[in-house]
């Protein structure tokens, strides 16, 4: 009898543990029914760990932030090439220095100076011997005893040997004031001299890489960096404050372009600021914030970033209730700010959306956003 009762327990013991990973595997297969029929159930007491919002338009943050610099504007930066092929024999410039048109940069020993110079001797003594043999000639027509032809020989070389004088001269106004092989680089406008390259004893080609940048101190703006996402409401923007840390300044700015393109790698997009009053200090290259004003009147929609899952390693996925079941939703994701994501597709106002909770309803998400 004792023997029949142990019989008895041990069967209904493997009967129980038989009977609970099938009542399991029936859920699971019951939930991935109700999945591939258009959404996911979920029962009441799991419910009461859900949080469920309706999605609702909103103008997000009424103001943006951005990094951006100072620059110079292309027109206010002047880059100072060799002229002719040498080898450097000084430098004058330092970075820094204000200089003024026409100040000496540094200087070039070329032999294409030489002979430029050594041509344009040649061509002034050729226009010399040719306006003394056309003066001649005509003096002698006047007397009687020249000959025409003669004298129309000579002007045609008077002109021949002017014309080549003129070449030589404008040849020789690219080489500068001076003798030899000597060339002084002199500085095209007044500014402050940005950048040196030159180094003395390097050897140079005519029009090759920028020896010395001058820059405009009043061609100065703002560059900012923004998600390319966001440059088309920037460009909108009202107004707009620089806020330089270097300097202690606030300045308001105003939005004068954005860049064509994107930074590749950043995915961020240039846009260019003219700042009201520029502060005497500024110069190139200061870090600084911009504050962006945005257009309060066009509506965004923003989830807190607990509603984000994301499977497959990169896809961004919502639930959202749909009769009474839970829908799996792609969206495409913007900025995160204070604890809210953007979201730019996918979702439309009304849409019910799992604020909290969603991997209770998804266990296949990897991770929240």
């Amino acid at each position: 009898m004792k023997n029949l009762m142990l019989a008895l327990a041990l069967c209904l013991s493997v009967t129980a543990c038989s009977e609970k990973p099938t009542a399991q595997k029936r859920g699971d297969a019951e939930r991935n029914k109700a999945a591939a029929g258009g959404g996911v159930a979920i029962g009441d007491a799991s419910r009461a760990f859900l949080t469920i919002e309706a999605l609702q338009p909103g103008s997000g943050a009424a103001e943006r932030s951005y990094f951006g610099r100072t620059a110079f504007r292309p027109r206010a930066l002047s880059s100072v090439t060799a002229p002719f092929s040498g080898r450097v024999a000084s430098v004058s410039a330092e970075p820094g220095q204000r200089v003024k048109t026409g100040a000496t940069l540094l200087t070039i020993q070329s032999s294409d100076a030489g002979g430029i110079r050594a041509a344009l001797d040649q061509a002034r003594i050729k226009a010399r011997v040719a306006e003394e043999a056309f003066a001649r000639q005509t003096e002698m027509i006047k007397r009687g005893v020249g000959l025409e032809v003669e004298r129309f020989d000579a002007e045609m070389k008077l002109r021949e040997a002017r014309s080549e004088l003129d070449r030589a001269e404008r040849s020789a106004a690219l080489v500068g004031a001076g003798r030899g092989t000597a060339i002084e680089v002199r500085a095209p406008v007044d500014g402050i001299v940005v950048s040196v390259k030159a180094t003395s004893g390097a050897t140079v080609q005519a029009g090759g890489d920028v020896l010395v940048e001058i820059g405009n101190p009043d061609g100065l703006w703002v560059v900012a960096d923004v998600p390319e996402g966001e440059a088309g409401r920037v460009a909108r923007a009202k107004s707009a404050e620089v806020l330089i840390d270097a300097l202690n300044v606030k300045v308001p700015a105003r939005i004068v372009g954005v860049a064509p393109r994107s930074d590749a790698e950043t995915r961020r997009t240039p846009v260019y600021l003219e700042l009201e009053k520029a502060p005497e200090d500024l110069r190139a290259g200061l870090l600084l914030r911009v504050n962006v004003a945005l257009d309060s009147g066009e509506s965004e929609l923003w989830l807190p970033v607990t509603a984000v899952l994301v499977k497959e390693g990169s896809r961004r996925v919502v639930y959202v209730e749909q009769a009474g079941k839970f829908v799996a939703r792609p969206i495409e994701a913007g900025e995160e700010r204070d604890g809210r994501v953007r979201v730019l597709s996918g979702l439309a106002p009304g849409d019910r959306v799992v604020t909290k909770g969603a991997l209770l309803v998804d266990r296949e998400a990897e991770q929240l956003l």
